[in-house]
C-alpha cells in the first residue's frame, strides 16, 4: 500500500529534528499520565473513503473509520528503521475482525490511517494521526470473515530531499 506522511506525522518529525517539543510529545505524555499502560503504542484505523494529504485530522477520520461488529482499531507491530531505505515495515500479522454482521465491515475498507489511540470516546481526546496509506482496490467483507494484513504489508518512509 502507498502510504504518506499525515500533516500532525510531518510537523511532529520536523519539531524532532529542529530540536523542538513535538505534538507528538504531548500526546503520549498525556497517554502516560491517563493511565495507558502503553503510552507509545500507534493503532491502525480502517478507513471507508480514500484521503488526501489535507484530510487527516481527526474529525475527518473519524467519519469514514470503519464500522461493523468485531472491528476495533488494532496495535501495530513496526520493524525497527532501515538507515540505507528510510523506512519501517510492520513487523507481525495484523488482524481485524472477524465481524459478525451480515454484510461483514459496513462499508468496503479503502485505505487506512496510523493513530495514537485506540479509541476515540466522546469527551476523550482522540489522538494524532501520523501517516495513511489508500488501497489500491477496496476490500469488502463477508460475515464472520477477518481482515489480515500480512507482515510488511504496511511500509513507513521518511524521504528526504
Amino acid at each position: 500500500m502507498a502510504g504518506f506522511l499525515a500533516v500532525q506525522g510531518a510537523v511532529s518529525a520536523l519539531d524532532y529534528l529542529a530540536g523542538r517539543s513535538t505534538a507528538l510529545d504531548a500526546e503520549w505524555l498525556a497517554k502516560a499520565q491517563g493511565g495507558d499502560p502503553l503510552p507509545r503504542a500507534t493503532y491502525l484505523m480502517l478507513l471507508t473513503q480514500a484521503v488526501a494529504d489535507g484530510q487527516t485530522d481527526m474529525p475527518t477520520l473519524l467519519g469514514i473509520e470503519a464500522a461493523g461488529t468485531g472491528y476495533a482499531r488494532q496495535p501495530i507491530p513496526w520493524s525497527a528503521a532501515s538507515i540505507g531505505t528510510r523506512s519501517a515495515t510492520t513487523s507481525d500479522l495484523v488482524q481485524f475482525g472477524p465481524f459478525s454482521d451480515a454484510a461483514g465491515l459496513v462499508a468496503p475498507v479503502t485505505g487506512a490511517a496510523l493513530v495514537t489511540r485506540m479509541t476515540s470516546l466522546a469527551g476523550q481526546p482522540t489522538g494524532l494521526c501520523l501517516m495513511a496509506w489508500n488501497l489500491d482496490n477496496p476490500i469488502t467483507t463477508s460475515q464472520n470473515q477477518a481482515l489480515q494484513l500480512a507482515a510488511g504489508s504496511l511500509t513507513m518512509t521518511l524521504a528526504v530531499s
